[in-house]
């Protein structure tokens, strides 16, 4: 249990092991260096609550008496270090005894001391990142107060059993026991700012059993029969210094492993003929892999300092008669869940289900896009902000990143395209900067934030930066910043060609201006700052944009699915218009949403909102072999990045945006703008004739609110409960009458 003590000022110091020389190009870190353990005792005279106050450069795995105090996995809350480290405060009274105790911390790299892997060939992270370095650790031990011990020159340092450890790469254990030479560890006096650690930890989830092994040429392979994010675990029987090798990944075709889906930075994929390099020293393909050096008899190895995505794993050097135990754990933040779906269709029941694993599989104390980048990309973040906030509870996590941004804004006020940022700058606006829809991440959140959770503080916070990104923007030549916009990423229509351009891009990089000043604007009315500047550059964009990109039919653009979902959101013209013509345009297309992850998500919540929801189910139900059904033929009960194309994860949540339909559309529970913390919604729920009965319920700032009917005979039953303090009006098409209303309105809906 943690006790919450805010702008704790630590009495220790940093402690770490030696600085290492890692050669030219820091090409020598892939070769063995065993990791650190750092101790003391300390004497305790009688048994009073104690706290641990510790944080933490690198991943830690912390004991007391030989008894691990906490259930946290890859424990460092990884954001920009030169701006802010984040502590962890733990109650540890049950571990200790009267009379002398121990206290020890093994430390792991982390994204604090990154491979110079070269991701997609020139993005190494030791030369991006603002701060790299060897792990290390600051406690205090608090006990009434007074602190009983602290990080100093007295601690003592060994060395591990890791040999290696990367996050991306994997690890090499020797799981021999160590009799190490103690030294004194070392003290780094840097002084930086520290706060609180509040989100939540990542934790050991469901565990999951082989489904099948397969023999194989190269060894033996594990079929874990679903796509996972996480832990092995195995116990198994071996010849002393027997190696054991394990080699992860998302596919298996023709009785052999397929590793380019999930290969670290795309390192060794054959892209256009060339293979991507790693760089110096770096392995020739980036695959996730775990190296065990067995001693004789029985061995248990779980990971430690790295996740793999995997359902298959190939298992050299033991074979299948040697294993006791084998199994999976899905591993992320442990994120609350406080939307929940219930269906009687079993296919809507496993795409919800599928896009909840997915969206869990890629979050480690930041929204990552796959296990091969791991990285915070804003753009995905944008278009799965709904989705996610309906399911999740994010009020502390989006804080977290929402900061993230604005410790990586540059001095010119633009944005970076990750945060933490690690280089990737896309056709951004300047140097370190992001593409727009990338950069939209920032004011956009911020708003989320407080129309879900009403916490006029953060926008008081981040205003000032706001404002200065806003006035950067509209000080740039407008003919040039539309340029710098990658458009509706993920499109079908560009079949996975990343550099083909995105449909309607000229046009959205106007849309996603307007959209910049549209979210400033609300910021600014809730803080009582003045917005007319906003609002007169909004007004007269907005006729720039008509004047120059609507069409004599009244589409706009290239006519696009993503140019008609950004024209009805901004509501360009007669919205109810634009999306009759929206929907002649995917009748046209087959019916298949061939939008990128953008206008995807608009486009579920522009046919929700006048009325089309039968045009998004089949969508989702379509039996073609592009599609959502066919991403779900593989069996991996996860989603890939794309529909179509080459160099895809299949293990990506940026396509899953569709669960806010869930919620939207067949729950009917709609958020209002300018709600404020789940305030006020609008309820009209779509009575879909492929379900009988539907559950949901969503758990508020305000409190729980329950939405369910059932389809009886000529008639559907719908109840829903809404908190007294939420604001709602209820619109339907149908004749309806409420029996009752209590603290739950049971309304039977006729003529259907």
């Amino acid at each position: 249990m943690k006790e919450m003590k805010e702008n704790y000022q630590f009495k220790g110091n940093w402690m770490k092991g030696s600085d290492r020389d890692y050669g030219k190009d820091d090409s020598l870190y892939y070769q063995d260096k065993r990791n650190i353990i750092v101790f003391n005792e300390f004497l305790i005279n009688s048994i009073e609550k104690t706290y641990l106050y510790i944080a933490t450069l690198g991943y830690s795995i912390i004991t007391i008496n030989n008894q691990r105090i906490t259930e946290d996995e890859l424990n460092l809350v990884w954001t920009q270090f030169q701006k802010c480290v984040y502590y962890d405060v733990y109650d540890v009274t049950q571990y200790l005894h009267v009379g002398n105790n121990e206290i020890s911390i093994e430390l792991g790299n982390g994204m604090y001391n990154p491979s110079p892997l070269k991701l997609f060939g020139k993005y190494n992270l030791r030369e991006r990142l603002k701060e790299v370095g060897e792990p290390r650790v600051i406690c205090d031990l608090i006990t009434n107060e007074d602190v009983i011990l602290s990080t100093d020159a007295s601690w003592k340092m060994k060395e591990g059993q890791f040999l290696f450890n990367n996050l991306y790469l994997g690890e090499k254990i020797d799981l021999h026991k160590l009799d190490s030479e103690i030294k004194p560890v070392f003290v780094d006096g840097t002084k930086r700012h520290m706060q609180l650690n509040t989100i939540p930890p990542i934790r050991k989830k469901q565990t999951v059993q082989p489904k099948q092994y397969i023999s194989t040429n190269e060894g033996l392979v594990v079929d874990f029969g679903e796509m996972i994010s996480g832990f092995i675990d195995i116990e198994f029987y071996a010849q002393d210094h027997t190696h054991v090798i394990l080699q992860y990944s998302e596919k298996f075709e023709n009785n052999q492993m397929d590793y380019h889906t999930c290969l670290a930075g795309s390192v060794g994929e054959q892209i256009q003929d060339i293979t991507v390099p790693g760089g110096l020293g770096a392995p020739v393909m980036a695959i996730q892999k775990d190296e065990i050096i067995a001693c004789a008899g029985k061995n248990s190895y779980t990971n430690t300092f790295t996740y793999h995505s995997f359902r298959y794993v190939l298992i050299q050097g033991i074979g299948q008669e040697d294993i006791d135990t084998l199994s999976a754990i899905y591993v992320h933040t442990d994120l609350k869940q406080i939307g929940t779906i219930g269906t009687d269709n079993a296919v809507l029941n496993e795409l919800y289900d599928v896009a909840l694993r997915t969206k869990l599989n890629n979050v480690h104390g930041i929204f990552e896009d796959c296990a091969r980048e791991r990285l915070g990309y804003g753009g995905d973040m944008v278009a799965l902000a709904t989705s996610n906030l309906y399911t999740f509870d994010l009020e502390e996590l989006y804080k977290k990143i929402i900061r993230d941004f604005r410790y990586e804004q540059t001095k010119n006020g633009g944005i970076p395209e990750t945060a933490p940022y690690m280089g990737i700058q896309s056709n951004g606006t300047g140097e370190g900067e992001g593409p727009l829809l990338w950069q939209l991440v920032y004011p956009y959140l911020t708003y989320k934030h407080y129309q879900y959770y009403g916490d006029i503080k953060v926008l008081e916070e981040e205003y000032p930066y706001l404002y200065k990104q806003m006035q950067y923007l509209l000080n740039y030549d407008l003919d040039k910043l539309v340029h710098c916009c990658l458009g509706d990423h993920g499109s079908m229509l560009i079949a996975g060609q990343f550099r083909k351009p995105t449909p309607d891009k000229l046009f959205l990089g106007y849309c996603t201006l307007l959209l910049f000043l549209k979210y400033n604007i609300l910021t600014a009315q809730i803080i009582n700052e003045d917005m007319s500047q906003y609002q007169k550059k909004y007004d007269e964009l907005k006729l720039h944009i008509i004047h120059q990109f609507q069409n004599k039919d009244g589409t706009f653009g290239e006519g696009t699915q993503t140019g008609f979902a950004f024209a009805i959101a901004l509501q360009l013209t007669s919205p109810e218009l634009l999306c009759q013509k929206l929907v002649e345009k995917i009748e046209q297309d087959q019916g298949i949403f061939n939008s990128g992850i953008f206008g995807m998500a608009l486009t579920y919540e522009v046919l929700n909102s006048y009325g089309y929801n039968e045009i998004i189910e089949r969508w989702l139900l379509q039996e073609s072999n592009v599609g959502y059904l066919a991403m779900l033929k593989n069996g991996n009960r996860a989603l890939a990045e794309l529909f179509v194309g080459e160099q895809l994860s299949l293990n990506h949540a940026m396509f899953s945006s569709y669960t806010q339909w869930y919620y939207q559309g067949l729950a009917g529970i709609q958020i209002c703008e300018d709600a404020v913390g789940f305030d006020k919604i609008k309820l009209s729920p779509y009575f879909s004739k492929q379900i009988n009965h539907f559950e949901c319920t969503i758990e508020t700032n305000q409190g729980m609110i329950t939405s369910s009917w059932q389809r009886n005979q000529d008639e559907i039953v719908w109840k829903i409960e809404v908190p007294r303090t939420i604001q709602y009006q209820i619109k339907f098409n149908q004749d309806y009458q409420i029996v009752n209303q209590n603290n739950q309105m049971i309304i039977h809906i006729r003529k259907l």
